[in-house]
């Protein structure tokens, strides 16, 4: 490219910056905005685990998969006729795997066969979710259910301030136990 292309290229981009500046100056757009498509929604994440390769692809619930999750987890809530106190089994841990189970759609992690040998790439599919569900670390379902709720903040209103301040109140109880331990240790 010569110094004269180059002076040429500058002319014509300050050209259509002061027509564009014009535009703007008199009330008439100079973009276009799509149409979106709202059929398509598709927000997937990998949530990579502890060992930093394998990792467990998590998407936001659509509607859809919003109306399963909060149908499978429907509360049957019962009044008491005489005292007037709602009775509500609470299946926190079911509450958990179903939200799992819609979350998660892909995954790549490696498996032992039964027999020995070496770990080899796991496909997947509903069977092994729901056995990975069932035998993996309660710390890496930790991981993926925070990351899960976080992409679908929708499942915070049904939270409470109060339940946020139980939970904080425990958090602090661990931490405190924690410390304790640790000092223990150093000793």
């Amino acid at each position: 490219m010569t110094d004269t292309d180059t002076l040429f290229d500058q002319e014509e981009a300050d050209r259509v910056a002061r027509t564009e500046q014009a535009m703007r100056d008199a009330g008439v757009a100079t973009e276009e905005g799509l149409q979106v498509d709202y059929f398509g929604f598709e927000d997937t994440e990998n949530v990579f685990l502890p060992d930093g390769k394998s990792f467990v692809t998590i998407q936001a619930l659509n509607e859809g998969g919003r109306r399963r999750y909060l149908n499978k987890v429907n509360r049957e809530v019962k009044i008491a006729k005489q005292t007037g106190d709602a009775i509500m089994q609470l299946a926190n841990g079911d509450e958990r795997r179903i939200l799992l189970s819609e979350a998660i759609v892909g995954w790549n992690l490696i498996r032992a066969p039964k027999n020995g040998g070496e770990p080899q790439m796991l496909p997947f599919d509903q069977t092994k979710l729901n056995d990975f569900l069932t035998t993996v670390n309660p710390k890496v379902i930790d991981v993926i259910d925070k990351a899960v709720r976080a992409q679908n903040p929708w499942l915070m209103a049904d939270v409470t301030l109060e339940d946020l301040l139980t939970q904080r109140d425990e958090l602090d109880e661990q931490i405190e136990k924690k410390r304790a331990e640790e000092e223990g240790k150093e000793s």
